[in-house]
Formats: C-alpha cells, structure tokens, sequence
C-alpha cells in the first residue's frame, strides 16, 4: 500500500512502512523508539530525510524507480514548502487505522499520470 504526492510536475508513491522507518532510522542512527518523537520538534534535516524514505519506500512498493536524493527533497520544499505538511499528514495517517482502498486509489492514480 502506498499515497501519492505531488512535487513540481511528479506524481510520485509515498510510503511510510516498516521499511521507511528503517531506512530512516539507519539514515539518522536512531532507535525505533525515537520514532514516537517525529511528530513534534523534528528537524528540517529529519524532516527532508524522513520524505527520502517515504519516496523511496513508496517506489520499491510500486515498483517504480527513483532517483530523488536529499537535495532533491530540500529544492522540492523550496519550490513547494506545503509538501512538508502533505508528506507529514500522510506520514502520521499511516500510523492510523488503515481504510480500504486508499492504496488501490493510489495506484490508479499514479497509473493515470
């Protein structure tokens, strides 16, 4: 399962699983126990690097590719700093209950683009 978000003229899959929390706990060497603290006092720099993650993790479930660094993610905030909000709202939804067929809308979406 996975979101969508748009940066510039990119729809891209956006996905904050188990294995975005990984990457991004190895990314910034925090415990999964830290990972309760993101919501409140994050860093820019945890913040761009949580987006990477969700991007990345988001293509491997679509099986898309891509080639965003975190230099892309912060250019991406300067152009559209709303994308911070967007990604952190689907960031904390993922940790809510799940309702059916987001992931399916999802993938239509991206499809579509």
């Amino acid at each position: 399962m996975f979101e969508v978000i748009q940066i510039g003229d990119k729809t891209l899959p956006i996905r904050f699983g188990m294995n975005a929390l990984r990457l991004y706990c190895k990314e910034q060497n925090v415990s999964l126990n830290e990972i309760s603290k993101l919501g409140s006092n994050i860093s820019l720099d945890e913040a761009c690097c949580l987006i990477l993650c969700g991007l990345k993790d988001g293509a491997r479930k679509a099986k898309k590719e891509i080639s965003f660094t975190i230099d892309d993610v912060a250019d991406a905030l300067d152009d559209d700093f709303s994308l911070l909000e967007k990604a952190m709202e689907i960031f904390a939804e993922s940790f809510n209950t799940k309702t059916e067929g987001n992931s399916k809308e999802a993938a239509k979406r991206l499809k579509k683009k």
